[in-house]
């Protein structure tokens, strides 16, 4: 008889204009999504930061009650996303002694990785995670777990993810209201990456640009880790209040027509198109809605390879750009985008099939959400039923993003 029991990990995407949630059970080796949800956020968000609390609690609270409804289970504890510009990484490096060459210690590798964030983070950032790309034992370089290796000295190079403590704060206050405790705050490209990419794709050197509505997140991810991470406060809201502005409508109807007739292979057309979105009537060609379109997408694409550039990674990337998000939902848009920077690119889809409803979470606006549950997985927490105590990851918690296992 086996008296496993089950686990269940939740994943709570908190974007500027959804909250999307995913939910996961774990028997016996099998993991199956077992609910998801996508409420529309009521304001209190801007460029993926909160602004007032009410609106997105009041959503938030909306994806939990379906999440719990579909699931049968009341998930107290997740997986929480964090984005906006304010969320970056930058490297680091620290050096310590190992007394009279002895095998390295789970405390001489918390003793570097403070060393490494001395005076690198100033005090209104919030370290969320230190990511060792390099271990450095005696001159040797290379090493990726040096844990029990015999060593006079150690080295550590690293990438530090942090975000402005308020930020922080706020996104905790906002599941504590909904009785959900964040047990770790990830940015979204970064739990996006855990769906999408496969370790040979991280070793390779591979970039995943999560288009939200109103950000673009870029990470980049080489040698097997997170090596740099950048957000562009530009994303698919862009478009629709460019499509707004240029044919003189309101936003919800720029959306509607940027949903119903926009491909990013922009096929020309000077028809004209009269259509009805609600209780309005709208008239416009293809080719004004094309160039429209095409201008934003060329602005925000062209800041990404910006920022690869600065960061070193510009053609150094074999395996391209993996488009996640809302935003890639854009018909064709990763031929356009291929054409336009001359890289490899591809929408992001799961690189594993899970049991249960997975064909609803397949959708790339899901990978972030799917990847906070499995980084819960992976970390092996679970959210328990009822229970609300608080649980501890330990010093390798949430690692497994960033490194082979």
């Amino acid at each position: 008889m086996n008296d496993q029991l089950p686990r269940f990990m939740l994943g709570i995407d908190v974007g500027t204009q959804y909250i999307r949630a995913v939910a996961l059970s774990e028997y016996q080796g099998e993991i199956s999504v077992i609910a998801n949800s996508e409420v529309k956020n009521n304001g209190g968000m801007s460029k993926g930061v909160i602004t007032n609390l009410a609106g997105p609690v009041e959503s938030l609270n909306r994806a939990i009650v379906m999440i719990d409804q579909t699931s049968g289970k009341s998930l107290k504890s997740a997986y929480t996303s964090i984005n906006g510009s304010q969320v970056g990484a930058v490297q680091t490096q620290g050096m310590i002694s190992i007394m009279g060459g002895e095998a390295i210690s789970p405390n001489d590798l918390k003793r570097i990785q403070e060393m490494s964030l001395a005076g690198v983070i100033p005090n209104n950032r919030e370290v969320l995670k230190v990511i060792p790309t390099n271990y450095i034992v005696d001159g040797q370089s290379g090493i990726r777990d040096p844990l029990g290796m015999s060593a006079m000295k150690l080295e550590m190079q690293a990438s530090v993810v942090s975000a402005l403590v308020p930020s922080c704060l706020n996104l905790r206050k906002l599941t504590e209201n909904v009785s959900i405790e964040s047990l770790e705050l990830v940015p979204t490209a970064v739990a996006s990456a855990r769906v999408v990419l496969t370790e040979q794709q991280k070793d390779n050197g591979v970039a995943v640009v999560d288009l939200g509505a109103s950000t673009t997140s870029v990470a980049v991810f080489m040698d097997g880790f997170l090596q740099h991470y950048a957000v562009l406060n530009a994303g698919a809201n862009n478009i629709t209040n460019d499509l707004a502005i240029g044919l003189a409508i309101n936003p919800s109807v720029a959306e509607e027509i940027k949903l119903r007739y926009v491909s990013a292979d922009f096929p020309e057309s000077d028809k004209t198109i009269v259509t009805k979105v609600g209780d309005e009537t709208v008239s416009f060609t293809k080719d004004e809605v094309n160039q429209i379109v095409r201008e934003r997408l060329i602005d925000i694409f062209e800041h990404v390879e910006k920022i690869l550039k600065q960061a070193g990674y510009a053609q150094k990337l074999p395996e391209g750009l993996v488009i996640v998000g809302g935003g890639a939902m854009m018909r064709n848009l990763d031929k356009f985008v291929k054409d336009l920077l001359g890289m490899a690119v591809r929408i992001g889809r799961p690189t594993e099939k899970l049991g249960g409803v997975f064909d609803l979470v397949e959708n790339p606006k899901y990978t972030t959400a799917l990847g906070l549950a499995l980084m819960m997985y992976d970390d092996e927490l679970t959210v328990g039923e009822v229970s609300n105590e608080t649980q501890e990851s330990g010093l390798f918690s949430f690692l497994n993003i960033f490194k082979k296992k």
